[in-house]
């Protein structure tokens, strides 16, 4: 395990190395445009009826130097560049931090702290409210499946019988019941839907405007959007289903372990069960094979780690959600600050190898613990 720390601690001081000679290198050297014609540009743009930064304004501009001066059509290009450049460069003066260019001085690094301590807690309640959906959906769905009679085993059931049916009120009980189940069936697929959807895509269809305070907002995008939440509940299901036809799973019905999965069945699992955060199954042959497909899943945080976090930062660029960690990325990489966007970037490196050293430490308890070492 002291290997394994040492080896992220190695990574991180190695990735901050690399990024301070990047700093050193082509961080310092700011490029100061000089303007040719910016006596003739500052003109333009006192003039009330031309407005340079609409593209229209500018061909009319261009156009109309080309018929009063015929001859320098090359220097009427190049002032027409200089002008976007110039327009550019004010809009970004206008709408960036401190002018477009901000510094990197210690009320800098204090925001730049509290949007990152923001950044963390939302990562952090997203991955754990994933890894219990993750979980529980994954129990659930594999219990109801070693349950006897599928949805369709049922609707043809019930349809049978509701042909056999001689009363009113017997048949309209009976078509009720299929009814409901094909309701559940369609309500289920939507909700599929809606977990495979991008995050952008939902957001979008309840609002169309995001503001500073959009923390819930976050959270509940970061944990149902993008597929995160159903991919890794199939994984889980799959170590299930695999864990579940070993050896020793039979070994223990031949011994008599409880193992009926009815909800209803005395011998069988409670469905409160299964909802709970710390999930346990005494006496009954799924709680060795829930275990052992717990310490299984441990590897795979990381993955699902990985996946969330860039899902956080594909969320808050998407929706320019303004005060979030990296919403200040994206402006700051417009902007060309090459300091803040290493911070940044450097920030959220070592939030992944924390998660992957706490997940590690994890792994190694639980191993200590199966192999009965102090």
């Amino acid at each position: 395990m002291r290997h394994k720390i040492i080896e992220h601690l190695s990574s991180i001081l190695f990735i901050g190395l690399i990024f301070l000679l990047i700093q050193a290198l082509w961080g310092p050297a700011k490029k100061t445009v000089s303007y040719q014609y910016l006596n003739e540009i500052k003109a333009f743009m006192l003039l009330d009826f031309l407005d340079l930064s609409n593209p229209e304004d500018r061909l009319l501009l261009h156009e109309t130097l080309n018929y009063y001066y015929p001859g320098e059509h090359q220097r009427h290009d190049s002032l027409m560049t200089e002008i976007a450049a110039y327009v550019k460069e004010l809009m970004l003066a206008d709408t960036g931090p401190h002018g477009g260019a901000s510094e990197l001085n210690f009320d800098k690094l204090l925001s730049l702290s509290e949007m990152l301590v923001k950044f963390i807690l939302i990562y952090v309640l997203v991955l754990l409210l994933t890894s219990y959906g993750v979980e529980t959906f994954a129990v659930y769905r594999f219990i109801r499946l070693q349950q006897p009679g599928s949805l369709f085993e049922k609707l043809r059931t019930t349809w049978q019988k509701l042909n056999h049916a001689t009363g009113l009120r017997e048949r309209s009980r009976f078509a009720l019941i299929i009814l409901r189940k094909i309701l559940r069936g369609l309500i289920k697929g939507m909700v599929m839907l809606i977990l495979f959807a991008p995050a952008y895509v939902i957001a979008y269809s309840f609002k169309t405007r995001f503001d500073t305070d959009s923390v819930i907002l976050m959270v509940l995008l970061g944990v149902i959007s993008n597929g995160l939440l159903i991919t890794y509940t199939q994984k889980y299901f799959t170590f299930l289903v695999s864990e579940s036809r070993k050896g020793y799973v039979q070994t223990a019905r031949v011994k008599n372990l409880k193992h009926d999965y009815r909800f209803s069945a005395e011998k069988g699992i409670r469905l409160s069960t299964i909802f709970k955060i710390r999930k346990t199954f005494p006496g009954h042959v799924f709680g060795h094979i829930y275990q052992n497909v717990r310490f299984q899943y441990l590897h795979t945080l990381k993955e699902q780690a990985s996946f969330l976090i860039t899902g956080l930062i594909i969320i808050e660029m998407a929706l320019n959600i303004q005060g979030h960690l990296c919403y200040e990325l994206m402006q700051n990489i417009l902007y060309k600050n090459l300091a803040i966007v290493l911070l940044i970037v450097f920030g959220i490196f070592v939030v992944v190898k924390l998660t992957e050293m706490t997940i590690d430490y994890l792994v190694f308890s639980q191993q200590q613990k199966i192999d009965n070492k102090p």
